[in-house]
């Protein structure tokens, strides 16, 4: 059975400004966000009880990845830093620059750089410090995003729109196991969500999505047409998640993407989100039940349960 609809977001915690980045560290099971100006880490258990947050000492934030329960990474407009004793007094290091995106790794330990220059970052946890590596791409790459179990490589090969490849592992070094030439109009799609089933490559402030489906052990891709533009997406399983700037927050069910024609795709369940401000940022979550999580332009984090479609 697909995921099929939504719950009514519920309100978790509140970091009281605009949320840039979420991670997911799927052991012991937690959601981070980080907003900007002030830059505060909201750290928030997967059961959806009460988050802690925590001030660093930033002057911006755009990305975040936890390492463990108690360390993580924040991306700095290009600058990366470490930021260790979050539970505690918290202490952060420059690790890296030039990084224009942050991809975490929900197994924690390392999170993943990309850089300006066409090179990539490894950050790992190394007992009580965090340790840059930095190593060269095969090709131009345009987005990352890292499972448990694999990389997930938009490159500027294959075809006028890319190519998708997936690199088992933590980082993109291994050969491939999996490749998608994608169509023309995907182009300009600069973000990816990667999973075994779904992978969707986007942009923010766009219609256009691209959804990666695998089909008999090949990946199929094809692009669909929103309804307007996209905030963020995430993908669990076969279903695509979206947020849009005015509050509301979709689910396609696998179905409903296999259908998919030019036309706008109408969403197979949604909700309205309350509170204040604006949908900035969603991660879904599979751990201790199926949970879409969604950060604000006000800094509010929200939990919404995800059904599967009954069998009846």
């Amino acid at each position: 059975m697909s995921f099929h609809s939504l719950n009514a977001p519920r309100k978790i915690h509140s970091l009281d400004a605009e949320i840039r980045g979420a991670a997911v560290l799927a052991n012991p099971g937690l959601v981070a966000m980080v907003s900007t100006d002030p830059v505060r880490l909201g750290v928030c258990p997967l059961g959806g009880s009460a988050g802690k947050t925590t001030n660093i000492s930033l002057s911006s934030a755009d990305d975040v990845a936890l390492l463990s329960k108690d360390a993580a990474v924040v991306r700095s407009e290009g600058d990366v830093w470490a930021v260790l004793g979050i539970q505690h007094s918290p202490k952060i290091d420059q690790v890296g620059r030039d990084a224009r995106l942050l991809a975490a790794r929900p197994g924690g330990e390392t999170a993943l750089g990309l850089g300006w220059d066409e090179s990539a970052t490894e950050f790992k946890l190394v007992k009580n410090d965090v340790e840059g590596r930095q190593f060269v791409l095969r090709g131009s790459v345009r987005a990352f995003d890292v499972t448990e179990a694999e990389t997930y490589a938009v490159v500027d090969a294959g075809g006028e729109g890319g190519e998708l490849r997936v690199h088992p592992g933590a980082t993109p070094e291994p050969g491939a196991s999996h490749r998608a030439t994608l169509p023309r109009e995907a182009k300009g799609l600069d973000r990816v969500r990667g999973g075994q089933q779904l992978s969707a490559i986007y942009k923010r402030g766009g219609s256009a999505v691209c959804a990666v489906v695998k089909s008999a052990g090949k990946l199929v891709a094809k692009m669909i047409t929103l309804e307007a533009a996209a905030v963020d997406v995430a993908v669990l399983e076969g279903s695509l998640f979206v947020a849009f700037a005015d509050g509301r927050i979709a689910i396609y069910s696998d179905a409903a993407i296999e259908g998919a024609t030019g036309a706008a795709l109408a969403p197979t369940n949604k909700v309205q989100l309350g509170g204040r401000g604006e949908p900035r940022v969603i991660v879904a979550t599979a751990k201790g039940g199926a949970t879409l999580w969604i950060g604000t332009s006000a800094g509010e984090i929200f939990s919404a349960a995800i059904a599967r479609k009954s069998a009846g």
